[in-house]
């Protein structure tokens, strides 16, 4: 009975301890996620959140304005943790998912997960919201989208009936109005940086993109402006006037325009007068009335000019204005920056140009890109321009298919709209198709 007992005993005890193995192998005990306390760090375990690169965040969405931005994210320790989303520096939304509509533009999403305790971690990226179609749309070359501050702007506006009121990042714009598609405020002095432009027109805001707000004026890097003279002289006929010797003159080419920054002073009358020395030839006949005149006062150098300014120089003169600057502002050829240079006889699936989505990164929207080719022989000539997706409808194409003729230009030029950026960089870059030719180099400028 003894021994019997003592073997029933042992069973019991190595039936006990299978169960607690059995049990210990199916508890949360050996999930970090679920043994996380309130003591530990946060953590953000989504692996869809891209990573940046080149110091710029990555694309966490490309979504349209009409469809809501939501996104989810998993945290530890979860019951310890909140977490809260901030667009463009503002709270929008605390919970581990979110569903919010967003304005049209380019955003940067910052999501914060803190603990009980006070502990913090951040994961940022940028949220791409393309306007629908028929929304308000403010001018998209870099001209209009470069705001100088202190000054009054004029951009054109599609889309709107009437505009009340312009925010530039947080700061609102003073004296907005809206006549012919034409939208007019002043910048407020702010940092400098880029922010997105908000417009309220008929009644309801729309997000219109980003801008570039600097104490500098807009320089177009299509010219070329070089100082001729600088100073402060109140002009006064022969007692006190400005000379521009030949010499100096020389390097200002034919075609050029000139312009004369200057103030109007307190005077019985107001003139201006540009010639030579001996005041013999004149540039520019007197111009009387000269305080209703543009500032600056711009005229073309014309070759005429030249000679007589390479004879005599130039003779800046008059009454009653206080010359400042004389500038000589020449158009160039506009720099190109090459995407990819090579060899490739262009054929379909079987041998086209993937320009990837981090190289496209560099090309600004309203940039021209270039694509130089040559013509094979072939049965036929096309050339498409897409993403790496392909797609056949309008909206998968950067540039929809079309046959190559002796009367395509070459290079081949088109420009890089938003709506090409966005789709590009959402869909692994900008494939570059067709058949019977062969491409050699695509550039930006």
């Amino acid at each position: 009975m003894k021994t019997k007992n003592i073997f029933r005993f042992l069973a019991a005890c190595l039936v006990s301890c299978t169960a607690a193995v059995a049990l210990s192998g199916c508890s949360k005990t050996d999930d970090p996620f679920f043994t996380a306390s309130a003591d530990d760090a946060p953590r953000i375990l989504n692996t869809d959140i891209p990573e940046g690169e080149g110091g710029q965040p990555g694309i966490i969405a490309t979504i349209e304005r009409t469809t809501n931005f939501t996104f989810g994210v998993v945290v530890t320790p979860k019951q310890y943790t909140t977490v809260e989303w901030f667009i463009d520096d503002e709270l929008v939304h605390t919970g581990d998912s979110i569903d919010v509509p967003v304005l049209a533009g380019d955003h940067i999403v910052r999501i914060v997960a803190t603990t009980t305790q006070g502990k913090s971690t951040y994961r940022i990226c940028k949220l791409v919201v393309n306007p629908a179609e028929g929304d308000p749309a403010l001018a998209a070359d870099a001209k209009s989208r470069w705001l100088t501050m202190g000054t009054t702007t004029t951009i054109d506006c599609q889309g709107v009936s009437s505009v009340s009121r312009v925010f530039i990042g947080k700061q609102e714009a003073t004296g907005v109005s809206y006549a012919d598609g034409r939208l007019t405020f002043s910048v407020p002095v702010m940092t400098e940086g880029q922010y997105p432009v908000i417009i309220e027109a008929d009644g309801q805001r729309w997000g219109c993109g980003l801008f570039t707000v600097s104490s500098e004026a807009y320089v177009d890097p299509g010219i070329k402006e070089s100082v001729l003279w600088e100073g402060d002289t109140d002009i006064n006929w022969g007692d006190a006037n400005v000379f521009l010797p030949a010499d100096a003159m020389a390097g200002v080419a034919a075609g050029a325009t000139i312009r004369l920054e200057y103030d109007i002073i307190d005077a019985e009358y107001h003139a201006m007068r540009i010639t030579n020395e001996s005041w013999s030839a004149d540039i520019v006949p007197q111009v009387d009335g000269f305080e209703n005149e543009a500032n600056p006062y711009e005229f073309t150098f014309t070759a005429d000019h030249k000679t007589i300014a390479s004879e005599g120089g130039m003779l800046i003169t008059g009454f009653g204005y206080k010359l400042k600057r004389v500038v000589v502002v020449e158009g160039v050829a506009p720099a190109e920056t090459t995407l990819w240079e090579g060899d490739t006889d262009i054929n379909w699936g079987e041998a086209n140009v993937l320009i990837a989505t981090a190289d496209m990164a560099a090309v600004p929207v309203g940039a021209t890109i270039c694509l130089y080719y040559s013509i094979i022989e072939a049965d036929y000539h096309a050339l498409r321009i897409t993403t790496n997706w392909w797609g056949d409808n309008a909206e998968d194409q950067v540039v929809p298919q079309f046959d190559l003729t002796a009367d395509t230009p070459n290079p081949y030029e088109f420009t890089y709209t938003e709506a090409n950026k966005a789709i590009v960089d959402e869909r692994d870059g900008m494939l570059i198709v067709g058949f019977g030719y062969k491409l050699t180099k695509v550039t930006f400028k």
